[in-house]
């Protein structure tokens, strides 16, 4: 099952610095050795389950945008799932900007008119917290008088933090088909572990999938996307468990209770991976999760 993802935004606005870090595991330092996308980069990306994302990078210099929005309009706007929008704190309120945008915002709503609509305020890291407060919500009063009908969700967002990996990992949890019986499954695990979290992460880019019980951010996610086996952390307030789960994930499980032995949380985990891989990787958590 494919998913067609539009990035676009001005050039020099750290798309593909996003999507290199994210889906190639790229170091953000490593990015600034990326050259300007020339034209549309298309990348397939296998996610979890069945699910594939079709990734077109598009190159934002002017002449590009201009061929994706009259020339190549039909070729570049027609079937799309979720346009992410870059936006470039250092081109705040700079000519233009917002209009490229309501010109994408209305080829997508001729071509596309179900797409989902996402805005990455970028680079916030170069502004103080005042400024990025400020800056955030004028780009949030502006685009949305612009969008024509979409109702796009907006993250600030820097390669320098979690910031960059919460809002990629919200985005593709929408595209995840019936994340909803996954959920309901990993709800039933948590509750025969006594966990106080149970968190699902795809295992190439340690995007969350989905995350049970606790809404805290995972702060350290990309520290994660190192490669390992499994991790194990035991102090007075809590035992972590992060495992590979399936061939496309990994789980992480927080328990609190003294009483809860770790020996049974792993023996858990170890039971309902098979299950789990059956019914996720097979495609069969379609048809609802195993009773």
């Amino acid at each position: 099952m494919q998913k067609k993802i539009l990035l676009m935004g001005k050039s020099g606005a750290g798309k593909t610095s996003m999507r290199t870090m994210i889906f190639s595991s790229f170091a953000a330092a490593d990015t600034r050795h990326l050259g300007a996308t020339m034209d549309v980069e298309h990348s397939t990306v296998s996610y979890i389950s069945d699910l594939q994302l079709n990734i077109w990078d598009c190159g934002g210099q002017t002449k590009f945008m201009e061929s994706y929005n009259h020339e190549r309009r039909d070729y570049v706007f027609p079937d799309v799932e979720v346009l992410i929008y870059v936006f470039d704190v250092e081109n705040y309120n700079k000519p233009g900007e917002i209009d490229m945008y309501q010109e994408c915002i209305d080829n997508l709503s001729e071509f596309s008119p179900n797409a989902k609509v996402f805005c990455l305020i970028h680079k916030v890291d170069l502004l103080t917290e005042e400024e990025k407060a400020y800056v955030f919500k004028d780009y949030q009063y502006q685009l949305r008088v612009r969008s024509r009908g979409f109702n796009p969700e907006f993250y600030p967002t820097t390669i320098w933090s979690f910031s960059l990996y919460f809002a990629w990992s919200n985005i593709v949890y929408r595209l995840i088909p019936n994340i909803s019986s996954i959920e309901k499954y990993l709800q039933r695990f948590q509750t025969i572990c006594d966990a106080y979290e149970v968190v699902l992460f795809e295992r190439t880019t340690f995007l969350v999938v989905t995350n049970i019980g606790n809404e805290n951010d995972i702060d350290q996610q990309r520290d994660m996307q190192s490669s390992f086996d499994s991790l194990e952390i035991r102090n007075k307030q809590f035992t972590m468990f992060l495992q590979p789960f399936t061939k496309s994930t990994y789980i992480l499980v927080v328990t609190t209770k003294p009483e809860v032995e770790p020996a049974l949380t792993k023996y858990n985990i170890d039971a309902a991976r098979d299950v789990f891989a059956r019914y996720a990787e097979g495609g069969l958590l379609h048809r609802g999760p195993p009773e």
